[in-house]
């Protein structure tokens, strides 16, 4: 048991400090750039779903677009339009971290590639942040190899194992269970690795993975509503909208929950890749089916936060 708790740890220590490392390369890289980005680009909000998507793939993280696109609304550098059109692309864009972590890559080249970045990263002060960002990538495939042998053997912890076989039976159960991971990791990307180890092997089957998958996504929401709720009206109002979105898209998929994992099973045969194109699907459909409606979707984010007199 303690071996497994201590690969467990290494495991997911290796899966967030790669995210994080990933991010922080290609933040540094690229995020003054991409304040003027924002700025200048979305002035409809079909170009600022696109900027957003294109923003979130790029920095591994639509929590930071999201913090950032608040940021510039509360400094009018953005209105509240051109913000939700950002917000709906990083829903999607954030699905490009998950995507990478099907990429299979032979287990005997990871670690020294690993080893060789991070050397190149030290070495190479020039390009440090480019190091940084692909060892940060590798490591993430580390961690989740290290996951997958430590949670081989989870059946020694009967508690866990009666919460997921409750969450087969309840799908609250697994819904509340994504919230509460993607809050205790501060990242969606590293709940959905998680859940894909346990996924690819045969720990929970797909439907509960999938109701797992829809927590994890209200659960993203919750850094920047927090930031969002403390900040000028239109910031906060798009805070709202951020968040209103994917309940709402967990409410209009639960009834269609069959249909979506039958479209992932018939696209691809192996697991964790099947909880991969759950994650993007439901992203990429919740964003599409608002932009043609955005402004009455805005009205109603408007009505919910009205001004104050």
């Amino acid at each position: 048991m303690y071996v497994m708790i201590a690969l467990l740890l290494i495991g997911i220590t290796l899966l967030l400090g790669g995210i994080f490392f990933m991010r922080f390369g290609l933040q540094k890289l690229l995020w003054t750039k991409l304040q003027a980005f924002l700025g200048q680009l979305t002035s409809t909000p079909l170009r600022g779903l696109l900027v957003g998507t294109l923003a979130a793939a790029f920095m591994q993280s639509s929590t930071a677009v999201s913090l950032l696109t608040i940021g510039l609304v509360h400094a009018q550098y953005l209105s509240f339009y051109q913000g939700l059109g950002i917000i709906l692309g990083a829903n999607i864009g954030t699905c490009s971290t998950v995507q990478l972590m099907t990429i299979a890559i032979p287990e005997k080249l990871i670690i020294p590639l690993f080893l060789f970045f991070l050397l190149f990263t030290i070495l190479c002060r020039k390009f440090r942040y480019f190091g940084m960002a692909i060892s940060g990538l590798l490591s993430m495939f580390i961690g989740m190899s290290i996951l997958s042998e430590a949670l081989s053997n989870i059946s020694e912890f009967t508690t866990v194992i009666d919460y997921l076989l409750a969450s087969q039976e309840n799908s609250l159960y697994g819904i509340v269970g994504g919230i509460i991971i993607t809050l205790l990791f501060q990242s969606s990307s590293a709940a959905t690795g998680v859940l894909m180890v346990l996924a690819s092997d045969g720990i929970i089957d797909l439907t509960t993975a999938t109701y797992v998958v829809y927590g994890n996504n209200i659960g993203s929401c919750l850094s920047s509503f927090i930031v969002g709720v403390t900040a000028s009206l239109a910031a906060k109002r798009l805070a709202v909208a951020h968040i209103l979105l994917n309940i709402l898209g967990v409410i209009i998929f639960f009834p269609l929950t069959s249909v979506l994992t039958k479209i992932a099973t018939s696209l691809t045969a192996d697991f964790a890749g099947q909880v991969a194109i759950v994650h993007t699907l439901f992203n990429i459909i919740s964003s599409l089916a608002v932009l043609p409606i955005i402004h009455q979707y805005a009205n109603l984010v408007m009505l919910l936060i009205p001004k104050r007199r």
